[in-house]
C-alpha cells in the first residue's frame, strides 16, 4: 500500500497525527499560554513538593549554627502551612481576609516569642507539676491571643458581619505561628552543637523528637489558640458584647496546654488524650461558631428550629388567609384575629347570647365532595391574589483562599 493518506484518517493530508505533534510529546507552550498552569493551587503543588527536597540538601551541607537555624524555618513553615490549608478547608472562614492573615503573623512573628519568654522565666517555668498550667500554657495562650485581639481592632468596623469562627481560624493562624517559632528554637538548639555529626542514638533521637515536631507543635498550638480566638470572637460579634466570655477560652487553652507538657503526661499514653480532646474541642467550636449575628441577618427568614441560615436561597412567606366571618346572627367569629377565649377547640364562630348552638350534621357524600373541591378553589384563588414576601439570596462571601 502507498504511503499516502487515506480520506477520514483524523489528519489534514500531508501533516502530522495530532496526537504525536512536538507540542503534545514536549507542552512546554501550555506554561506560557495556559493560565490554569499558573494558577495559585499549580504553583502550590510545585512548592509542596520542591521544598523538602531543597531543605534536605541545605542539611546534608549543613557547616554552621546559622545554615541550620534558615533549614528549621524552611521546615517549620512548610509543615504550619500544610496545617493551614487543611484547617482552611475544615473551619472555612467566610469574612478572613489575606490581609488579617498576613496581619496575624507579622504581629506573631514580631510579639509572640518575646512575651512568652519573659512571662515564663519571671514565672519561674517548669513541668515538673501541674502549675505548669500557669507558668507555661497561660503565658504562651496569652502571648498567642495577642495577634488575635490586634486584629480584631484594626478590622473592628467588620465586627457586625463576622462569626465566632472567623476568629477561631484567625486563633488557629496564630497558633500555627507559635507553633512554628517554638519547633525552630528546640531544632536548632539540638543541632546547633551536633553540628552536622547526627548518627546513632543522636540521629534517632532527633528524628523522633524533633523532626516529629514540625508536626506536632503548629497543630497542637493552633487547636489551644483557635479555642481562645473562638471565645474571642464570642465576646466581640454578639450583641451584648460580654468581654469577660473571653477569658473562658483562655483557660481552657491553658488547662489543655498545661497538661500537654506536663511531665507524666508528655510522651506517654495520656498525651494522646489531651491531643485527642483538644482537636475535638477545636472541631466542635469550629462548627458552634458559624452562625451569623442578628443585625446582619436584617430581613431574612427566621428557621422554624431556632436559628437563622447564614445564607437563604429563597423564602416564599406562607399566605395569610383573613379569618372567615360568622354567619349573619349566629354570634361572634373566633379563631385568628379574634378575641381570645371565645369558642371551643374547632369552632371557629361563637354562638350568641342566649341562642343554642346547632346541633352537628354529617353531611352526605356529594355534598363532602363538593365542599373539598370548593375549600382547593378558594385556597387556590387566595394564594393566586395574597401578596407574597420574597427575600433574595444574600451573596455568598469568598473565602480568604478566593479573594
Amino acid at each position: 500500500m502507498g504511503g499516502g493518506d487515506f480520506p477520514n484518517s483524523g489528519r489534514p493530508p500531508g501533516g502530522k497525527s495530532p496526537e504525536y505533534s512536538f507540542s503534545s510529546l514536549v507542552p512546554v507552550g501550555h506554561w506560557i499560554r495556559d493560565p490554569a498552569l499558573r494558577s495559585w493551587p499549580v504553583l502550590l503543588l510545585i512548592a509542596l513538593v520542591c521544598v523538602p527536597p531543597i531543605g534536605l540538601v541545605l542539611l546534608n551541607t549543613a557547616t554552621n549554627e546559622a545554615r541550620i537555624h534558615l533549614i528549621a524555618w524552611i521546615f517549620a513553615a512548610y509543615f504550619a502551612v500544610a496545617w493551614l490549608l487543611l484547617l482552611g478547608v475544615i473551619v472555612r472562614p467566610q469574612h478572613v481576609s489575606r490581609s488579617m492573615l498576613g496581619a496575624i503573623a507579622l504581629i506573631g512573628v514580631v510579639t509572640q516569642a518575646p512575651i512568652a519568654i519573659w512571662l515564663e522565666t519571671e514565672l519561674h517555668s517548669n513541668t515538673k507539676s501541674l502549675l505548669d498550667v500557669f507558668t507555661i500554657g497561660l503565658p504562651e495562650e496569652l502571648a498567642k491571643a495577642i495577634p488575635i485581639v490586634l486584629v480584631a481592632w484594626l478590622w473592628r468596623r467588620f465586627w457586625h458581619t463576622q462569626t465566632p469562627r472567623d476568629y477561631l481560624f484567625l486563633g488557629a493562624v496564630s497558633g500555627l505561628v507559635f507553633g512554628a517559632a517554638e519547633v525552630v528554637h528546640y531544632f536548632t538548639d539540638v543541632l546547633g552543637h551536633l553540628s552536622g555529626n547526627a548518627t546513632g542514638p543522636d540521629l534517632q533521637a532527633l528524628t523522633l523528637e524533633y523532626v516529629w515536631r514540625f508536626l506536632t507543635d503548629p497543630i497542637d498550638h493552633a487547636c489551644w489558640a483557635g479555642i481562645t480566638g473562638y471565645f474571642i470572637g464570642l465576646a466581640i460579634t454578639g450583641q451584648t458584647r460580654k468581654y469577660t466570655v473571653a477569658p473562658v477560652g483562655i483557660g481552657i487553652a491553658s488547662i489543655l496546654h498545661g497538661l500537654n507538657d506536663w511531665n507524666p503526661v508528655n510522651s506517654h499514653a495520656a498525651w494522646v488524650l489531651v491531643t485527642l480532646v483538644s482537636v475535638l474541642l477545636f472541631l466542635a467550636y469550629a462548627r458552634a461558631g458559624a452562625w451569623l449575628p442578628p443585625q446582619a441577618m436584617a430581613g431574612a427568614p427566621e428557621s422554624p428550629y431556632g436559628y437563622t441560615a447564614p445564607w437563604p436561597v429563597g423564602h416564599l412567606a406562607p399566605p395569610q388567609h383573613p379569618a372567615p366571618s360568622a354567619p349573619a346572627g349566629r354570634g361572634t367569629p373566633v379563631g385568628p384575629g379574634a378575641p381570645a377565649g371565645y369558642g371551643a377547640p374547632g369552632q371557629w364562630w361563637q354562638p350568641a347570647p342566649g341562642q343554642p348552638a346547632p346541633e352537628p350534621s354529617a353531611p352526605r357524600p356529594q355534598e363532602r365532595v363538593g365542599q373539598r373541591a370548593a375549600s382547593r378553589a378558594a385556597a387556590s384563588q387566595n394564594s393566586a391574589t395574597l401578596p407574597t414576601t420574597r427575600v433574595e439570596p444574600r451573596p455568598r462571601p469568598k473565602p480568604w483562599w478566593e479573594q
